[in-house]
């Protein structure tokens, strides 16, 4: 047998036989590059996306934050404010009537005991 018989027939007696799936190796070498090109595209878009969301939550909270913090120091300077009213009232009632006073933190220490020594 001869060496051509080996060969698939390509029209051309003479020429070497070329690979019939060429055409379409370089087809799906060619469409997986734009596919890659494509998916960094987007996901380029998506991480530039997901930055600019990450930049707005971080800004909402660092204004809740913020809004927050004002609302405490209020809060807690209303509180200090409240707590020497208190203070200043139970030291004027103290010096206008201390058996009173006396025998009232007698009853709460008492009281208090007996409660703390049940448990």
């Amino acid at each position: 047998m001869s060496d051509a018989s080996n060969q698939p027939f390509d029209g051309n007696p003479g020429a070497p036989a070329a690979d019939p799936f060429a055409a379409a190796k370089a087809s799906a070498k060619k469409a997986a590059e734009e596919l890659r090109a494509a998916a960094a595209a987007k996901a380029s878009e998506f991480r530039s996306a997901a930055e600019s969301q990450a930049q707005q939550f971080r800004e909402k909270g660092q204004e809740k934050a913020h809004e927050f913090k004002e609302y405490a120091d209020k809060a807690w300077t209303d509180a200090r404010t409240q707590a020497r009213s208190y203070a200043d009232e139970a030291e004027k009632y103290t010096r206008e009537k201390p058996l009173q006073a006396l025998l009232a933190a007698f009853g709460v220490g008492l009281i208090l005991g007996v409660i703390l020594k049940k448990n």
